[in-house]
């Protein structure tokens, strides 16, 4: 999946020493195929790992992957150069690979962002957001079903989630997103209970 140089796994191995046993390393991409995208490099505790996520061994470590990020991971490599400081350098030529076209309108693009970033994390709680409009002017139009319908935290989920990630995943471009929703409590709800 990723070429990790032999100095690169040197470095994860006498990082990972510092951390729990069976911590694994997370290479993941954040807003994929978006002007937004953004790609990382994080310590992944062995209760992080979940059902979306492979594992692939390397020497003395094993690195996590989820499968969403996989497909702009190919080709990656991940070095560690030593000079002028010791810094990891990531090179992911397939990072920009957009789903869409470029010139797609951008409810298009959104519907994927919805698809493919959005209600993955919602999934976790039974919820699903769907993308009704979004204007010329930037404003977005969601509807939300499942455990988000009658949610008490729902406004959290909009404003704190799918907005701030619309507006980081496609810069100047979201003016505002507007819940359309009417909520009303089921036994689809999600409760923290």
């Amino acid at each position: 999946m990723i070429t990790i140089t032999p100095k690169a796994e040197e470095y994860f191995v006498q990082l990972l020493k510092t951390q729990a046993p069976e911590t694994k390393i997370r290479v993941f991409v954040a807003n994929p195929g978006t002007p937004g995208v953004e790609c990382g490099i994080l310590y992944c505790p062995k209760n992080s790992v979940t059902y979306a996520d492979d594992i692939f061994k390397y020497n003395g470590f094993e690195v996590v992957i989820d499968a969403a990020s996989q497909p702009y991971l190919e080709a990656a490599v991940i070095d560690f150069k030593t000079e002028p400081k010791g810094r990891l350098t990531f090179k992911a030529p397939n990072l920009k690979k957009a789903d869409v076209d470029e010139k797609a309108p951008l409810k298009e693009k959104l519907e994927v962002f919805f698809r493919n970033t959005i209600n993955p994390s919602l999934a976790s709680h039974g919820g699903f957001a769907k993308l009704e409009d979004a204007t010329d002017d930037g404003i977005i139009k969601v509807s939300f079903t499942g455990g988000c319908r009658g949610c008490s935290m729902v406004n959290v989920t909009l404003k704190e989630g799918i907005e701030a990630n619309l507006k980081q995943a496609f810069p100047g471009m979201i003016k505002e997103v507007i819940d359309i929703t009417d909520h009303e409590v089921t036994s689809e709800t999600y409760t923290n209970k």
